[in-house]
């Protein structure tokens, strides 16, 4: 019997398993040798054990870790599978972020190398919508309105995607999120937002064919641009505007607010952002917190609305700004009544960043720019 028994090194060329890897296998007990020389620790295997050998080595191919190799050999054929699964899953994942980075590199051979935009200020840079259904919204929002929709964060346990606006780092950048998870602690009330469209009759009528609710038609009201509104399933308002040849983005989100002046004092003390006269109508002028200037990059408003008869008023909002200081802004924020929801941290593939609660209760995440 002991004439079938083959040395380590032959073993190894036999399997294409490396005596480092054999020895290895052996302490950490996924292939044991059929004997150990009690005197010498000399390792010998017998013929048969080299097909377990190879299978071993193709797994390890696969870049498999040693246990789940271990969870494939022992396990019955269902949870063999998930295990493949779901390693197949993180291999996917591992090739996104090198797209990622193949394409960042590709924008810098064909750019060149620029210095980063300086993060001055505060400006908002997202806003959540709650959604019925993730991927029912989708031929609303990514097809009929046209707004760019792909990655957004990428961690080791998966991809979460957005509506995404602009390029990270730049004035233009934006998200929106659609979120359908009742459970989630951050799920806004309907929300009431803007958008500056390119050709707002076009937009507004592939709204209405992707099962958008008609809330006014295309017109043109005293002290603004061209506009319309519409909802959405989930009761959503959208209000579209006419704008400059481009992409879509964002404009103005409405808040809902119970103290006027509180708001207007916590955002512009906080937030920087002026609150200042954005329409002039013959019946009387409308204000809103400003951020950026009209026509150009990264412009937006927010909507303080304390009349609660309103027939456009949200719900509670949830929505994100990109800060020069984030430990300062945090700080300022809860001087001036904010409530904490989550102190400065670190998140996997984010900013570091935090969350609020206004003093009328909308969510306000902090990130660090």
């Amino acid at each position: 019997m002991d004439d079938e028994l083959m040395a380590i090194g032959r073993f190894a060329k036999l399997s294409g398993v490396s005596v480092h890897a054999l020895r290895h296998y052996d302490e950490v007990g996924l292939l044991r040798p059929a004997e150990v020389d009690g005197d010498t620790s000399y390792r010998r295997y017998r013929p048969e054990q080299i097909r377990l050998a190879k299978l071993i080595r193709a797994l390890r191919g696969l870049d498999l870790p040693i246990e789940a190799v271990r969870q494939v050999l022992d396990s019955d054929e269902a949870e063999a599978e998930r295990v493949l699964l779901e390693h197949r899953r993180r291999l996917q994942l591992e090739r996104s972020h090198l797209d990622i980075r193949i394409a960042d590199v590709n924008r810098f051979l064909e750019k060149g190398l620029t210095m980063p935009t300086l993060q001055t200020g505060c400006r908002p840079v997202q806003f959540k919508l709650r959604v019925d259904d993730h991927e029912a919204a989708l031929p609303l929002y990514r097809d009929a309105l046209g707004l760019p929709y792909g990655v957004a964060r990428r961690t080791s346990h998966g991809n979460a995607s957005a509506l995404t606006f602009g390029t990270y780092g730049e004035e233009d950048f934006f998200l929106i999120w659609l979120l359908d998870d009742p459970q989630r602690a951050d799920l806004p009330g309907p929300s009431t937002f803007g958008l500056l469209v390119e050709d707002l009759d076009g937009t507004h009528a592939a709204a209405l064919a992707a099962g958008a609710v008609e809330v006014t038609c295309p017109h043109t009201p005293e002290g603004m641009p061209r506009c319309s509104a519409i909802k959405d399933a989930g009761g959503n308002w959208i209000w579209l505007y006419q704008g400059q040849p481009g992409s879509p983005a964002p404009c103005q989100l409405k808040l809902a607010v119970d103290n006027l002046d509180r708001s207007i004092a916590f955002y512009t003390t906080v937030f920087g952002g002026p609150y200042e006269t954005v329409r002039r109508t013959g019946n009387g002028d409308f204000s809103a917190i400003t951020f950026g200037e009209y026509g150009k990059p990264g412009f937006f408003l927010l909507h303080l609305i304390d009349d609660h008869e309103r027939f456009d008023r949200p719900g509670r909002a949830a929505f994100s700004f990109l800060v020069d200081d984030l430990d300062a802004v945090h700080a300022r924020a809860l001087a001036a009544g904010a409530t904490e929801l989550h102190p400065p941290s670190d998140a996997e593939g984010m900013p570091r960043s935090s969350g609020l609660l206004d003093p009328d209760g909308n969510q306000v995440g902090l990130a660090q720019g």
